[in-house]
């Protein structure tokens, strides 16, 4: 049965509800930005069993193509999947009034440098743990995907990563990794 299906007076209200919640509370430990807005809302859609209502993986690919901030693009494509488009503004409102709160709180402190300048360094100290923490494990998260399709898929995806950290432009490193992949791939599938 679809959420769409769903008489709005009975879950619709409980439905946006819990897509505003989500989404504030993703875009509070965001701080680091979209790749760790993405690994965390990616985690909290599995633990509420609504991957079977959208396909994170599907809107993280196309929010990430879209110009603007990934993370309006992506609370608007999975909200508007979950609850059509007043679900894609709720989520969208759920992921912007954390920074637009902080920004305004922090805003006279910023302004008065010399009695905040400690107060402002520790916050953003504090923050960067916190995204550090994130990253690396989204960076495991796809790590341990990349293995789990197979050796092959794991080793062109770390040539691709070395390649980019080389320097090289990302989309020449994308084109070596898928090379690599799929002759190897038909070589063992040949075999």
């Amino acid at each position: 049965m679809s959420i769409r299906s769903i008489n709005f007076y009975e879950s619709g209200y409980a439905m946006l509800t819990d897509i505003f919640f989500l989404f504030l509370k993703a875009s509070l430990w965001a701080l680091g930005g979209g790749f760790v807005f993405m690994g965390l809302i990616e985690i909290e859609i599995k633990k509420k069993s609504w991957d079977s209502l959208c396909d994170v993986n599907s809107l993280i690919t196309i929010a990430t193509s879209l110009p603007g901030p990934i993370i309006t693009n992506l609370s608007f494509l999975i909200g508007k999947n979950l609850a059509g488009m007043i679900g894609g503004l709720t989520a969208v409102l759920g992921a912007v009034l954390p920074p637009f709160i902080i920004i305004y709180l922090l805003a006279p402190f910023l302004l008065d440098q010399r009695s905040s300048q400690a107060f402002v360094s520790s916050f953003f100290y504090g923050g960067l743990v916190g995204v550090m923490v994130f990253v690396f494990l989204t960076a495991y998260r796809w790590i341990r995907g990349a293995y789990n399709f197979g050796i092959v898929s794991f080793a062109s995806f770390a040539l691709m990563t070395i390649l980019m950290l080389a320097g090289i432009h990302p989309l020449i490193a994308l084109l070596v990794g898928f090379s690599m992949n799929m002759f190897l791939k038909g070589n063992t599938e040949n075999e």
